[in-house]
């Protein structure tokens, strides 16, 4: 090995042990790892950006568009309403839901058909009083796996795709991942709704008719008023009245905004303000009983009647990484930020201080009569998980434009009448055409740190393999499992893409691993589809922690699972997708 080639390994190993630590935001790792390449002089300057050109980057920018579209035509509430007439029970509820999974996520972004279908299920949880762990994270893994199944389902299989053509001049067809990918979907189904309910962990508690998710630690600022009977009692006394369900977690300095932990003998003072952790439910209590008030710009709407809204901030939300503050300003005086839960963190400052990330609980107040309120939320990248009476579209010709203007698209790219960029920027086209979607909220659609990423990652891979590096990993597999025949080949490529897949974005995945198989196929001797598609099954594969997909990341919070939660269905489940598609990639591309 050469010591370019050290370096450049070097380099990439730290990339992706950035990737699995997540203290940085993946985009802005692969980013910096692009420029230090063209510094360095492994990717040319010239050729830094090209892959923000590349077409599977300008694929899932449109695809994330045509799911946003699809939503705002009121698809969502259509769904929601035929699931409430077939809930009759647990199992015929949970394999109806992933039957629906599986169909939206096969012909839009997996992740958008999850955020669509995560309020409608909660919604439903509550009605029939179910708890959701037994269906949230069947419901990830539904959506993750119904994007196997065709070509535009998940960014992994867009990017294999591409490096078909690219290396053979014919990209795969639309339906070609079917082949694999509907057995794995119908298998994994079956498989979830005869063991999902023993292998996932029911950790919701007790149902709550008030509250869609088990949260009772919001964080929240209480300032105490000056007739308040708290001023001059000691912490102490204050906190062995206020019990074990509320957590008096300091007083927060007004001037720099730091959060300052109070002894035991501290005195409380007049407009002093207070950070707990406390259920939503007994905050109007708190305040009645103690003389206190919210520090919020709750005071500032333009209405004195508001509603309280539970809304989790989603992957690609404009509010991540940002404060309480954004939030003000970009909603001015309609709505306010009550408290916020984070699941599994123990809060270190102020809830102003605190910077916002995607699986994020707000509690929200909002002007009850305010009919924008939803366009707001749906702007910011908030999903409601409470009071869906939000979703104001009743149209039901806009469903049926919606769905029929992304038909029309998919029948010209199966017809091979126009190839898959062209027909679906002729979809978004129509769709701002109609009214679907606004012109100026087209960039807002897009989540900007996956376009980032991908861009960033395909020079990155093309230095991999113009460095010979990638010959020198695939010969490294190919010389481990020649032993093992075709079979066994396959079968360690596609775990081993399953275990890359499980510690980072399943894209960065397909980039790396997609060259990689191609070389195993032409040192092998065998046609490179087969691999391809092992990359491409093995990248969509991520049902082992919250962090391998951002579906499982969603629906952490909600379902209050724990992070050793996933295996424990993922495991089981990742077996037998290889048990299923190795014999069917043997079939259908030898």
């Amino acid at each position: 090995m050469e010591i370019s080639q050290i370096l450049l390994s070097f380099i990439l190993l730290i990339m992706v042990g950035m990737f699995i630590w997540g203290r940085f935001r993946y985009d802005a790792v692969a980013l910096t790892s692009l420029a230090i390449l063209v510094v360095l002089g492994f990717v040319p300057a010239k050729e830094a950006f090209i892959g923000f050109g590349h077409p599977a980057v300008i694929t899932v920018a449109l695809v994330l568009l045509i799911s946003k579209g699809l939503e705002a035509s009121g698809l969502i509430g259509k769904i929601g309403n035929a699931l409430q007439k077939v809930a009759k029970s647990e199992l015929q509820f949970l394999i109806i839901l992933m039957g629906i999974a599986v169909v939206l996520s096969s012909f839009m972004n997996n992740i958008g058909a999850m955020a669509m279908l995560l309020p409608v299920t909660l919604g439903i949880c509550q009605k029939m009083s179910w708890s959701p762990s037994k269906f949230l994270m069947p419901l990830a893994f539904a959506s993750i796996l119904g994007g196997m199944n065709t070509k535009i389902g998940t960014p992994p299989n867009i990017i294999i795709s591409e490096f078909r053509d690219q290396y053979s001049d014919q990209g795969f067809e639309f339906f070609d991942f079917a082949y694999a990918g509907l057995p794995v979907s119908i298998g994994g189904v079956i498989f979830i709704a005869l063991l999902g309910f023993i292998l996932v962990k029911n950790r919701s508690g007790e149902n709550n008719s008030s509250s869609l998710v088990d949260i009772n630690e919001y964080l929240v600022e209480l300032v105490i008023d000056k007739d308040s009977d708290l001023i001059g009692k000691r912490t102490q006394e204050f906190r062995k009245e206020l019990g074990a369900d509320i957590v008096l977690i300091g007083s927060v300095n007004e001037l720099s905004d730091a959060r300052e932990i109070l002894s035991n003998f501290d005195e409380l003072k007049e407009s002093q303000i207070l950070l707990l952790k406390i259920n939503p439910e007994e905050v109007s209590n708190l305040q009645e009983e103690y003389g206190l008030s919210l520090r919020t710009d709750i005071n500032d709407l333009d209405s004195t009647s508001f509603g309280e809204i539970e809304t989790m901030i989603s992957p690609g939300s404009r509010l991540i990484g940002r404060t309480v503050s954004y939030f003000s300003n970009m909603v001015g005086r309609q709505m306010a930020v009550l408290g916020l839960w984070r699941k599994g963190t123990n809060f270190q400052g102020s809830l102003s201080n605190e910077h916002f990330k995607a699986g994020d609980v707000l509690l929200v107040a909002s002007r009850e009569e305010q009919k924008d309120t939803s366009e707001k939320m749906q702007d910011l990248g908030l999903m409601p998980l409470w009071q869906r009476e939000l979703d104001v579209i009743k149209d039901d010709s806009k469903i049926l434009v919606s769905l029929g203007l992304f038909s029309l698209s998919l029948l010209f790219v199966i017809a091979n009448f126009l190839n898959v960029v062209i027909a679906f920027l002729l979809c978004v086209l129509a769709f701002v055409a109609t009214k679907l979607l606004k012109p100026n909220m087209l960039y807002r659609h897009i989540e900007w740190p996956v376009i980032v990423l991908l861009g960033a990652m395909i020079p990155i891979g093309d230095a991999l393999y113009d460095s010979g590096l990638t010959n020198i990993l695939a010969t490294i597999i190919a010389t481990q499992s020649i032993q093992f025949g075709l079979v066994g080949t396959l079968v360690i490529l596609m775990v081993a893409t399953m275990c890359l897949s499980d510690v980072i974005n399943n894209a960065a995945t397909a980039v790396i691993m997609g060259p990689i198989s191609v070389t195993i196929a032409n040192q092998l001797g065998y046609p490179s589809e087969p691999f391809l598609m092992c990359v491409a099954i093995g990248a969509s594969c991520a049902f082992l922690s919250p962090i391998g997909h951002q579906c499982n990341t969603l629906v952490m919070g909600p379902g209050n699972y724990k992070f050793g939660d996933y295996w424990k269905l993922g495991l089981p489940l990742e077996l037998l997708i290889i048990a299923i598609s190795t014999p069917l990639l043997l079939i259908f591309w030898f």
